[in-house]
């Protein structure tokens, strides 16, 4: 589990959906916005389209050990990763986050 002032708060989820920018990859997408805190927060969202909980929990854990790594960014963000598609092979899953991540990223810097 993400420590707690690493994840979002409900409040967070729903304006992030929302107005900010997105960028979608082959199992999900990622909204984000700068953040003001002095760490990056994440957040997961994996609906019932993903399958059953058995199957919806193994991704919401490997998306979380994902997002460890990226934690420590020069850049403190809030992110949530929405995923459309089940995925349970780690190494394509972090192939995807992680490029999704660079473009999120790369494109924060630009403004």
């Amino acid at each position: 589990m993400l420590p707690s002032i690493n994840r979002l708060d409900r409040k967070e989820f729903t304006t992030l959906g929302r107005l900010n920018k997105k960028f979608k990859g082959e199992y999900g997408m990622i909204a984000v916005e700068k953040s003001s805190s002095p760490t990056s927060k994440f957040g997961f969202i994996v609906s019932k389209k993903i399958g059953n909980a058995v199957a919806r929990h193994r991704m919401t854990r490997l998306l979380r050990e994902i997002s460890r790594k990226h934690l420590n960014t020069d850049i403190k963000i809030k992110c949530v990763y929405i995923a459309y598609k089940y995925c349970d092979d780690y190494e394509k899953l972090q192939k995807d986050f992680d490029s999704i991540f660079e473009n999120a990223l790369r494109d924060i810097k630009k403004d």
